[in-house]
């Protein structure tokens, strides 16, 4: 009973989201993601170390749509990362630390 309780009480507690992906890479050479989300209250973290030749597309559909981006790229080269969101409520940070030739944020709302 107290778990359930617990359960309960926990989902007006902490914040909840339709789709919550967290995803770390740590090394990447021509790395291509695309990841669509559809709906709304999505997250989508991601931390990427060394992005050496990576293209990364993000779309989010929908109301209420957050994207935390981090590259800690010091050793990153001709990369790029472009971030979709469409609805009400979006909301993005990024944090890029590229230290060699270039590398893009690219964001459109």
């Amino acid at each position: 009973m107290r778990l359930l309780l617990f359960s309960l009480s926990s989902l007006f507690i902490f914040p909840i989201y339709a789709n919550d992906l967290d995803l770390t890479i740590t090394n990447s050479a021509g790395t291509d993601i695309t990841m669509i989300q559809d709906g709304q209250d999505n997250d989508i973290d991601l931390t990427m170390n060394r992005m050496n030749g990576g293209i990364m597309q993000f779309t989010q559909t929908g109301d209420d749509n957050t994207i935390g981006v981090v590259v800690d790229g010091r050793t990153s080269n001709g990369s790029s990362i472009t971030i979709t969101q469409t609805g009400d409520n979006k909301n993005y940070n990024a944090n890029l630390y590229c230290a060699h030739s270039f590398c893009s944020l690219t964001v459109n709302q």
